[in-house]
């Protein structure tokens, strides 16, 4: 059993079921400390659509988070969602611009995470 995860009909995630459901809540969870949309909508318990423009600002504003933060605690938290959230964001045509060497490092560190889509 896995999770599906489309963009615009397009699969760009295909999780085991246990790292779908993980990612899922702890996805929401941080979007309700942000008070933010994650743009990601149930279409069944293991199917979510996620809408591009909403995502992107679900992740703009992690980002914005993890990075202004000195917390180490908080950025384990927050990056936990952050990383596989960059990966998703880049499989729907949309990117977060690094600027700084931390940055490029985090993002360098997502895109070696293994999601095959």
């Amino acid at each position: 059993m896995s999770y599906i995860f489309d963009i615009d009909d397009v699969t760009v995630w295909s999780p085991a079921l246990r790292v779908g459901e993980l990612y899922v809540s702890m996805a929401r969870d941080v979007a309700d400390v942000l008070d933010i949309s994650t743009g990601m909508t149930a279409m069944a318990s293991d199917y979510w659509e996620i809408e591009i423009a909403e995502f992107e600002s679900f992740v703009r504003v992690m980002y914005r988070k993890y990075f202004s933060s000195e917390h180490p605690v908080f950025k384990t938290l927050i990056g936990a969602v952050l990383a596989p959230s960059i990966v998703l964001l880049e499989r729907g045509g949309k990117s977060v611009l690094s600027g700084s060497d931390e940055e490029r490092k985090f993002i360098d560190r997502a895109h070696e995470l293994s999601m095959p889509q």
